[in-house]
């Protein structure tokens, strides 16, 4: 089997549990994952709910946690790339959301052999696996700080632009701004708000993710995602000893999450894949 076809396979529920063991600290719950803390947040950095996610990844960098963070940036209009960041300037220009999967692994790759020590990574559920994966095999001085996002599943960029005209009349590659909220996917144009439902998109979705039954990135240091809070706001999970460190001091208005809601979306995703 390559490298890549290794970094792809399906884990199966032994090595699940020692991933977490290995890298996560906390109380189990059957929905959540692993965890120490919930909560819900907003940050003064103006981004996608609370700019939370930038939030950390400029309190880490700023605190020595890691010297480069692996982010998703927008380019060519709605596509985006896995871009290493190694400065404020460069977090703050990642701001914002994405619903197709960036390949992070091959980026960290090229990260580590340019003997990079200090990385964090900022990717979905179906990434995370294969980055715990490369983590075992690295020396204990290396240090990957992973925060990952909440996904209930991704679209093929090309096919959503396409559904987006047909459904809302609009170039998704004009969007400043993107979010999936309640069920419905909108989209921000020339000051414009325009949303439509989930479903409707449903021939732009990846099938692949219908096999994924992880909702709220079980194996990162940190979780963070949109269910669970009010508008403006992302949930919080701290799932070990670094996301403990990463969190702690964090510049945030703080709330609380509902847990139920994201219980509920977890199980949803996860009753989907065993229906596959």
């Amino acid at each position: 089997m390559t490298a890549e076809q290794t970094e792809k396979a399906p884990v199966c529920n032994t090595e699940d549990e020692k991933m977490e063991q290995q890298f996560l600290d906390g109380t189990k719950d059957l929905e959540l994952g692993t965890y120490r803390n919930l909560f819900s947040a907003k940050s003064q950095i103006e981004g996608q709910d609370g700019g939370v996610v930038t939030a950390l990844l400029l309190k880490g960098m700023h605190e020595g946690l890691f010297d480069v963070a692996i982010v998703a940036r927008r380019k060519n209009g709605y596509n985006a790339e896995a871009e290493a960041a190694e400065t404020a300037e460069d977090i703050l220009a990642s701001k914002g959301t994405v619903y197709h999967r960036v390949s992070t692994t091959k980026k960290l790759r090229e990260l580590l052999s340019e003997g990079k020590k200090r990385i964090a990574v900022v990717c979905t559920p179906c990434e995370i696996t294969a980055i715990r994966k490369i983590q075992q095999t690295l020396s204990r001085d290396i240090e990957i700080t992973v925060i990952g996002l909440f996904c209930f599943g991704a679209f093929n960029p090309q096919r959503l632009k396409e559904e987006i005209k047909i459904q809302l009349g609009a170039d998704l590659d004009k969007a400043m701004k993107t979010q999936v909220k309640q069920g419905k996917f909108i989209v921000w144009i020339e000051g414009k708000e325009l949303s439509c439902g989930i479903k409707d998109l449903d021939r732009a979705s990846e099938k692949a993710c219908n096999f994924c039954g992880d909702f709220v990135s079980r194996l990162s240091d940190v979780s963070v995602g949109s269910a669970g809070n009010k508008i403006g706001y992302s949930t919080v999970i701290v799932r070990s000893n670094r996301g403990a460190k990463l969190t702690s001091g964090l510049d945030v208005e703080m709330d609380v999450a509902d847990k139920s809601e994201i219980a509920k979306l977890s199980r949803l995703k996860r009753e989907r894949r065993e229906k596959q």
